[in-house]
């Protein structure tokens, strides 16, 4: 459960940062796009209210079992600028500063995934 866990926040994590990413040029290569829920900010907010409870379950069960706290430091960073960028970015950033701060965020959040499954893949964890 645990390595499905990871795999499944590393997706969502990717998802957010290639989302951000992307997202710019597609709007302005096929502007019916921004009338979808993707052009919104509430797609940031829904891949935040997915992400957020299985990292936090996958990230604090890989440090209870590796004791490894970059796990958990990555894990944290990143949650805090997911959730920091979704409730004060558009107001305190700028629309490049908001996106910048989005991708850190999800690639911290994806490292600690990585890390983590890579730590329980080698411990041959199995719940």
């Amino acid at each position: 459960m645990q390595m499905v866990m990871d795999k499944t926040a590393i997706a969502l994590s990717t998802t957010c940062a290639i989302h951000c990413m992307f997202l710019p040029v597609l709007l302005v290569m096929l502007p019916a796009l921004a009338t979808t829920s993707l052009g919104s900010e509430n797609f940031h907010r829904l891949m935040l209210w997915l992400a957020f409870p299985v990292s936090v379950l996958a990230l604090t069960q890989g440090c209870r079992r590796h004791k490894d706290r970059i796990v958990l430091a990555a894990g944290i960073l990143g949650l805090v600028l997911l959730i920091t960028t979704a409730i004060f970015g558009h107001t305190l950033l700028t629309e490049d500063g908001e996106r910048i701060t989005t991708v850190l965020g999800a690639t911290a959040l994806a490292f600690g995934h990585i890390r983590n499954y890579r730590l329980c893949d080698k411990n041959k964890c199995k719940t």
